[in-house]
């Protein structure tokens, strides 16, 4: 019953990889990388990395805080979405469709000072990986998914000014979420019919 973007039917068909056991950031720039590459294969060459990091527990649960403590003057000016965002995930509010031209919501905080020097250590250490393998990417400190169960980083790919053409990011505690033992894990995603829409109009 969701509204589906651009390139997104009701069922759709989903191709992509998730690297399992290692929480080392050179997995993260290769799931990055492969992503990347099977775009330019494709044709699809203007191609950019949009990515952004959630940092460490401790990080994240600051970067709420201050997130609430910002909204909550202005949540009656924002969408029904963003009101109940508020208390649940305050980061998703970062997110929103609708309201995405606000000045409310361009002038949030941003996580990137609320991160700690591990964060911070972990993020640069990809952008270095990254530089080293001709990435083009951009830092959006708004970036932060559509799924809660994102840690550290979090990315999208665009070609030029469309829709995201697929995403992804590190997930370490999901897999102890859903039951199973602590295992760090990266992964991309990506719905195919976007990217055969996009190649059409290439």
């Amino acid at each position: 019953y969701e509204r589906p973007q651009s390139g997104r039917n009701r069922e759709f068909t989903q191709w992509g990889f998730e690297c399992f056991g290692s929480d080392d950031v050179i997995s993260d720039a290769e799931v990055i990388s492969l992503a990347y590459n099977a775009y330019r294969l494709l044709g699809l060459d203007n191609v950019c990395v949009r990515l952004n990091t959630l940092g460490d527990d401790e990080s994240r649960n600051n970067y709420r805080d201050a997130l609430v403590s910002y909204f909550r003057p202005h949540i009656d000016s924002l969408c029904e979405d963003c009101k109940n965002r508020l208390e649940k995930n305050p980061l998703r509010i970062l997110d929103c469709k609708v309201d995405d031209q606000s000045e409310i919501l361009k002038n949030a905080p941003s996580i990137l000072d609320y991160h700690s020097k591990e964060s911070n250590d972990r993020f640069n250490k990809i952008l270095t990986y990254l530089d080293y393998l001709d990435i083009d990417y951009e830092v959006d400190n708004t970036l932060v998914r559509g799924l809660d169960y994102y840690d550290y980083m979090v990315y999208e790919l665009k070609l030029n000014d469309s829709l995201a053409l697929g995403g992804g990011g590190r997930y370490n505690h999901l897999v102890k979420n859903l039951g199973g033992p602590e295992v760090p894990a990266v992964g991309f995603a990506c719905g195919i019919e976007r990217i055969i829409n996009e190649m059409n109009d290439e």
